[in-house]
């Protein structure tokens, strides 16, 4: 793995991290802008040519939902 990816692993982890104590304070709009924020280093992975795969993951498991993965094309 790249040292790129490895710092989007880090920051990645940083920001559940963060969603998790929102969460447990009640904080939900906090939630949902952390969020947001997985789906931007998803964003940037995806113009990086990282693996997005496991951000969508992440992203499923916080929201519930399955992200909508831009194409190539798009970004």
């Amino acid at each position: 793995m790249s040292e790129f990816a490895d710092q989007l692993d880090t920051r990645i982890d940083d920001v559940r991290h963060r969603i998790h104590e929102a969460r447990s304070a009640g904080d939900d709009f906090l939630v949902e802008n952390l969020i947001d924020d997985l789906q931007n280093l998803m964003e940037l992975a995806g113009r990086n040519d990282v693996d997005t795969g496991p951000i969508a993951e992440v992203i499923q498991a916080e929201t519930g939902a399955l992200p909508v993965i831009p194409s190539p094309e798009d970004l």
